[in-house]
């Protein structure tokens, strides 16, 4: 019987210095086995934080211009006295402009935007080329345009986006011919047309104030409006862009498209935008 309680005793002893020894443990423990308490970086916050899209975007931007059609002139690209007069081309094909577009965000993700642009385009027959010895020829083109662009990512640095605006093109010009005494000079009266533009590129933002653009714009400026007349002044005709269904012969009128490819480099200022890395 003593040796029973003796075993008992000894095993309470045991256990209670077993508590005890885990009890007494007073190392410290690091937070680090607990939880994590590091912060995030800079970096990793803003992949967290998400970005904002500007509510406006100033951009201008600076063209690059190259005719088609029947404002490629002829074949090599040379003024051709005979081919102007019969209405077979605009006789030039290459020219230069600017733009200045406000793109306004319809709604708080800004992907859709309404477009507001101004600009004026030149274009001359030795521009890129030297003077033909038949004459040369050039056209002020002040454009007003509406539109509506989708921008896929409006709140990230990298924002491509694609557009289509409806223009107003105010066109006027000046043609001299060469003879052999004196060069004779037609002033081509300001006429107003009527088309489209397909535009895309991509802006990329700098920071959340200004951006850099590249783009390609594809512009038809004579698609509505088009029409020839005759003038009472020998110095001075319309665009005449309009097939001549009339006996009276017409110079200068002939069916023509005012199209273009415009490839085009400029700054953005953006308002109201947080960029998400």
């Amino acid at each position: 019987m003593i040796r029973k309680h003796f075993c008992i005793f000894l095993l309470i002893l045991i256990n209670t210095a077993l508590v005890l020894g885990q009890d007494d443990n007073s190392s410290p423990v690091s937070s680090r086995d607990t939880s994590y308490s590091m912060m995030a970086n800079t970096r990793i916050m803003n992949m967290i934080l998400p970005g904002k899209a500007p509510y406006l975007t100033l951009q201008l931007s600076f063209n690059y211009n190259i005719g088609h059609m029947d404002l490629a002139g002829n074949e090599n690209t040379l003024f051709r006295k005979s081919e102007f007069v019969n209405g077979s081309n605009f006789g030039t094909r290459y020219g230069y402009g600017a733009n200045l577009t406000g793109k306004i965000a319809l709604h708080k993700q800004g992907n859709i935007r309404v477009n507001v642009t101004g600009g004026f385009n030149r274009f001359q027959s030795n521009f890129v080329i030297s003077v033909s010895p038949e004459g040369k020829v050039a056209y002020n083109v002040i454009s007003a345009a509406l539109g509506i662009e989708n921008n896929f990512t409006p709140n990230r640095k990298f924002k491509p986006f694609v557009g289509i605006d409806f223009m107003a093109n105010f066109i006027s010009g000046e043609a001299t011919f060469s003879t052999d005494t004196t060069d004779f000079t037609v002033k081509i009266k300001n006429s107003i047309r009527f088309g489209a533009a397909l535009n895309l590129g991509f802006e990329y933002a700098l920071n959340n104030n200004f951006g850099v653009n590249l783009g390609y714009r594809i512009v038809h400026a004579n698609i509505i409006g088009r029409e020839s007349k005759a003038s009472t002044n020998p110095a001075e005709t319309s665009l005449n862009d309009e097939k001549n269904n009339t006996a009276e012969i017409i110079p200068y009128a002939g069916w023509k498209q005012f199209l273009y490819s415009s490839f085009y480099a400029g700054f953005n200022i953006y308002f109201g935008m947080k960029n998400k890395k």
